[in-house]
C-alpha cells in the first residue's frame, strides 16, 4: 500500500488534506464492499498495493500475498489486454463501469467478474477497482429465482431447484461436481458483536467465498440463518475455503473468537436412482437438513446418511405414489356447522390411509408429498374421489357440500390448475357442491397469480376458502392479496380466546374485520358447548370440531345439511333448486 501521510515530505496543511483523502477513501472501500467480491488499490503500473474480499478463492493469495502483483497476471490471459486499456483509460479520466473481466480459479474455472473504478490522481494516482461475480445467465436459473440481500446467494427454495439442475445438466455434459453443506456454529454470536457496517461487510464475504468457490461462480445458497450450500467441482478445495471462512471470521471478531465451520461433501451424481428421483431426494434432505423440528441433525450426519436417506425417500415416494394412482386410501368427513342453528352447512373431506401400510399421519403425508413433488398429484386424486361420491350421494337425493384441501404449492403449479379445471368439466352435476380450501402447508409465492386461480374458481361458481388464517406472518397478507369467500381462523385463536381476555379481543376483531370485507368465518376445535357460546359472541359464522361431530367415512351418520351456500347467488340458486 502507498506510504502514510507521515512518511511524506509533505506540510502540515498538505499532509492534513492527504490524511482526509485517505479518510474517505476508507469509507468508500467499506461502502462499495457492500456491493463487491474483491476490491483492489493498484498504483501506475498496475501492481496491487491493497487487496480485500475472497481474494483466496478467485486468485489463490491471500489479500498480503498479493501485494506488489500485477493484476493483469491475475486474470485470464484473453483479457489481460482489455485489462490494461481500462486501466489506461481510468488514468485519462474515464470511469470504469460494468466491464466484464474473467478470472482463472485455483480450481481452474473461469469466473467472470464485472469491473467498476476509478483513478484517484491526488492519491499519488492509484486506481480503485471493484469486483463482483457477474450473474449467470444460463439457463439453469430462471428469472423467478430469489437471492439473498447482501449475499447475493440463492435463498433456499431457489437453490434446491437450480442445485438439482445443474448436478442434472452436469451429469448429462459428463461433467463431475458434487454438493457441499456447511454449517457455521456461532454465526449469530459472531453477527450480534458486529458494528451493522461489519454485518454487511461479512455477508457481502460470505457470498463472495461461496460463490466464488461454486460451479459456474453462480451456484450458492442459504439454506437457513446458518446453514449454506455449494455445488461445485469435484477438484475443488471445501477444507480450504472452511479455512478461509474461519480465519476471516476470527480477523473480523473483536474478541477473535470467530466461529467454527463444518462441511460434509454429499455424492448426489444420478447413478442407482434415476436424476429425477435425485433431484427429489435432494430437495427433502436440504428441507430435513434445515428443519428445526427435526432436532439435532448435523451436516456431517446429512453426508453419511444421505444415500440411505435418499433410498429411503424414493422408496417411500414410489409407495406414495402408488397408492395415489389406485386410489387407495379413504376419505373421511368432518361437519362444519352453522352457529346459529348448529345444523351442517358443509363438511371437510379428510384423507384416512390403511396404517398397516402407511405409517404416516394425514399432515406428514401432505408435507411430504410437497417436498418430494407429488402433491399435485395426491390433490387431484382427492378431488376426483371427492366428486366421484357426490356425484353418487347426490344422485340419490341429498344435498351435500363438501370442502377440498388445495395446497398453495398445487395452486401454484399450472398444470395443476389445468387438470383441476378439466376434472371440473367431467363432473357437470357434482361439481356445484365442491368447494375448495387453500392450505398455507406450503406459502404460495405468487399471490398475484394465486389470486387469479382463485377468482376463475370462483367465476365458476366454486367457493374458496382460505384455511389456517392466522397462523402464519403472512396470513394478513393473504387476505389482502386474495380475494376469497371464507376464512378458517386457526384453533390457537380459539384456545386464546377462552384463556384470556386478549385472545377473545382478538378474535372479536378478525370476525369484525372479514365482515367488513365481506369474507364468511369458520372457527376451528369447537369441543365444548361453552367455545360454541364464545366464538357465537366473537361473532363467528361457522363452526368445525368435536361438538359438532369427528370426521367420520360416512357422511350420512351427520344431520343431513340445508342447501345454502357462502355467496348469496349460490344461496339463492340451492334454495330455488329446494
Amino acid at each position: 500500500m502507498s506510504q502514510s501521510p507521515e512518511k511524506l515530505n509533505l506540510s502540515d496543511d498538505a499532509r492534513q488534506d492527504l490524511g482526509g483523502l485517505r479518510a474517505e477513501r476508507d469509507r468508500f472501500v467499506a461502502l462499495a464492499f457492500c456491493n463487491a467480491d474483491l476490491l483492489f488499490e493498484v498504483d501506475v503500473a498496475g501492481e496491487v498495493t491493497f487487496a480485500v474480499g475472497a481474494t483466496k478463492a478467485f486468485t489463490g493469495s491471500d489479500a498480503e500475498e498479493l501485494k506488489g502483483a500485477r493484476l493483469k497476471d491475475l486474470v485470464h490471459e484473453a483479457d489481460e489486454r482489455k485489462l490494461d486499456r481500462l486501466l489506461r483509460d481510468a488514468r485519462a479520466g474515464t470511469r470504469i463501469d460494468d466491464a466484464l473481466i474473467t478470472f482463472c480459479t485455483p480450481t481452474g474455472q473461469s469466473v467472470v467478474l464485472s469491473l467498476s473504478g476509478f483513478h484517484m490522481s491526488d492519491l499519488g494516482g492509484h486506481t480503485y477497482l471493484s469486483f463482483r461475480v457477474k450473474q449467470s445467465v444460463s439457463s439453469i436459473a430462471d428469472e423467478d429465482a430469489v437471492r439473498v440481500e447482501g449475499m447475493e446467494v440463492y435463498d433456499k427454495g431457489s437453490f434446491a431447484e437450480v442445485a438439482t439442475r445443474a448436478l442434472s445438466d452436469a451429469s448429462t455434459d459428463g461433467e463431475d461436481c458434487q454438493l457441499t453443506m456447511i454449517e457455521l456454529g456461532h454465526y449469530d454470536e459472531l453477527r450480534a458483536r458486529l458494528t451493522e457496517e461489519a454485518q454487511d461487510e461479512l455477508s457481502a464475504t460470505m457470498g463472495s467465498m461461496f460463490r466464488a468457490n461454486s460451479l459456474h461462480g453462480d451456484l450458492a445458497g442459504q439454506l437457513d440463518d446458518n446453514r449454506f450450500g455449494v455445488v461445485h467441482a469435484m477438484n475443488a478445495d471445501m477444507a480450504a475455503l472452511s479455512s478461509q471462512i474461519e480465519s476471516y471470521a476470527r480477523e473480523v471478531d473483536p474478541r477473535g473468537a470467530g466461529m467454527s465451520v463444518e462441511a460434509a461433501t454429499i455424492d448426489v451424481q444420478p447413478g442407482i436412482m434415476s436424476e429425477a428421483d435425485t433431484a427429489k431426494a435432494l430437495v427433502y434432505t436440504i428441507n430435513r437438513f434445515c428443519d428445526e423440528t427435526v432436532g439435532e441433525f448435523t451436516v456431517r450426519e446429512l453426508s453419511e446418511g444421505f444415500s440411505s436417506l435418499a433410498s429411503e425417500t424414493v422408496e417411500r415416494r414410489n409407495k406414495f405414489v402408488d397408492m395415489i394412482q389406485r386410489g387407495a386410501f379413504d376419505v373421511a368427513y368432518q361437519p362444519i356447522c352453522d352457529m346459529k342453528t348448529g345444523r351442517p352447512h358443509h363438511f371437510e373431506a379428510l384423507v384416512r390411509f390403511d396404517h398397516e401400510n402407511f405409517e404416516a399421519t394425514p399432515f406428514e403425508f401432505v408435507t411430504f408429498a410437497e417436498e418430494v413433488g407429488i402433491i399435485c398429484d395426491f390433490d387431484l386424486a382427492m378431488c376426483r374421489k371427492v366428486l366421484t361420491w357426490l356425484d353418487e350421494i347426490n344422485g340419490q337425493g341429498y344435498r351435500y357440500m363438501v370442502a377440498a384441501n388445495i395446497s398453495g404449492r398445487s395452486l401454484s403449479t399450472p398444470t395443476f390448475v389445468q387438470s383441476l379445471i378439466d376434472l371440473l368439466a367431467e363432473f357437470s352435476a357434482a361439481r356445484e357442491f365442491i368447494l375448495f380450501e387453500v392450505t398455507e402447508s406450503a406459502k404460495l409465492q405468487d399471490l398475484e397469480e394465486a389470486d387469479r386461480i382463485i377468482q376463475a374458481l370462483r367465476q365458476a361458481g366454486h367457493v374458496v376458502c382460505l384455511d389456517d388464517f392466522g397462523a402464519g406472518v403472512s396470513a394478513f397478507q393473504y387476505l389482502s392479496s386474495l380475494h376469497v369467500d371464507c376464512v378458517k381462523i386457526d384453533g390457537a385463536y380459539v384456545i386464546d380466546a377462552i384463556n384470556n381476555k386478549r385472545g377473545k379481543a382478538l378474535l372479536k376483531a378478525m370476525a369484525s374485520m372479514c365482515r367488513d370485507l365481506g369474507v364468511t368465518t369458520v372457527a376451528e376445535m369447537i369441543e365444548e358447548e361453552s367455545v360454541a357460546d364464545l366464538v357465537r359472541e366473537c361473532g363467528i359464522d361457522y363452526g368445525q370440531g368435536y361438538l359438532y361431530g369427528r370426521p367420520n367415512k360416512l357422511i350420512t351418520s351427520f344431520q343431513s345439511p340445508r342447501p345454502k351456500s357462502f355467496t348469496p347467488e349460490r344461496k339463492a340458486a340451492l334454495e330455488a333448486a329446494e
